[in-house]
């Protein structure tokens, strides 16, 4: 009968390569996991360029009402800086947590009657970088939105006001979910794709593909100097006109810059600059 020991002297290379496999894959699964705690607040300046004549035009074709933010199209003149987006970031382990507050600057929230952007998404953290759990947007003195994952049932729920209510809608997803706030932080503590890809993303009100295509790498004039950033932009269809473009920094990988092209329901570009690197 063998011995354990000679068992071992026997198989030695075939054990040693399989704990080199099992260390292999275990590393791999939780290198984002294991990495350095992050929490670090990333502030934005907004700015916003509106087509008058376009969004008047929608609203007569439509008959829709006015949104609460119309006086943005009255105020502003081709481009102009609107508010100050501030994100606080958590990655610890294998959760995170990113509340994000829009406050606009002095005459527009004069206009605007002092309405902010608040934003939350909160969820786990894997070798695929960040899956939403649980993302509620309030814009001002609309509704709250809730978007909450179900993850057993591969599905994603859509909510007003409270998730304690029965759900607005809901839509199946493969994979993991993203949302607004994460899609700028993904890829923090992880390569930036080589090549093109496509994420599920919420906005809180529904859940939609983004192929985001990596264009070139140029030098982003940032702070005063120029940093090196690679871009990426989303493709677009008939049924899906709105462009996005985000530049990230190619060392740390967080976004300098995104550009929102939206449709013609709104006539306006929607564009935010990173003030500093705080990581």
């Amino acid at each position: 009968m063998k011995t354990m020991g000679s068992c071992l002297k026997t198989h030695k290379p075939k054990i040693i390569s399989f704990l080199l496999l099992i260390c292999a894959v275990f590393v791999s699964v939780n290198a984002l996991a294991q990495a350095s705690p992050i929490n670090a607040q990333f502030e934005y300046d907004l700015k916003v360029t509106v087509d008058a004549n376009k969004r008047a035009a929608y609203l007569a074709k439509t008959k829709e009402e006015p949104s609460a933010y119309e006086a943005v199209y009255k105020i502003a003149n081709g481009s102009m800086s609107v508010a100050v987006v501030s994100d606080q970031v958590k990655i610890d382990g294998a959760r995170y947590h990113i509340s994000s507050k829009g406050m606009l600057l002095a005459g527009m929230s004069t206009a605007l009657g002092g309405q902010t952007l608040i934003r939350d998404s909160v969820g786990s953290v894997n070798a695929n970088g960040l899956q939403t759990n649980t993302y509620q947007e309030k814009r001002g003195n609309t509704d709250l939105l809730i978007a909450k994952v179900e993850a057993p049932k591969n599905s994603i729920n859509f909510y007003k006001v409270s998730s304690r209510t029965p759900p607005m809608g809901l839509a199946p997803y493969s994979g993991g979910v993203l949302d607004m706030l994460t899609v700028g932080y993904q890829f923090i503590g992880r390569d930036l794709p080589s090549k093109s890809i496509v994420l599920q993303v919420t906005d809180g009100r529904s859940l939609r593909n983004y192929t985001l295509v990596r264009g070139e790498a140029w030098e982003f004039p940032f702070g005063g100097t120029k940093v090196k950033a690679i871009r990426y932009y989303k493709t677009v269809s008939k049924d899906d006109t709105a462009t996005f473009e985000i530049w990230f920094s190619e060392k740390e990988h967080v976004p300098l810059r995104s550009i929102i092209g939206l449709s013609d329901q709104y006539g306006a570009t929607i564009q935010a600059d990173l003030k500093k690197i705080p990581i």
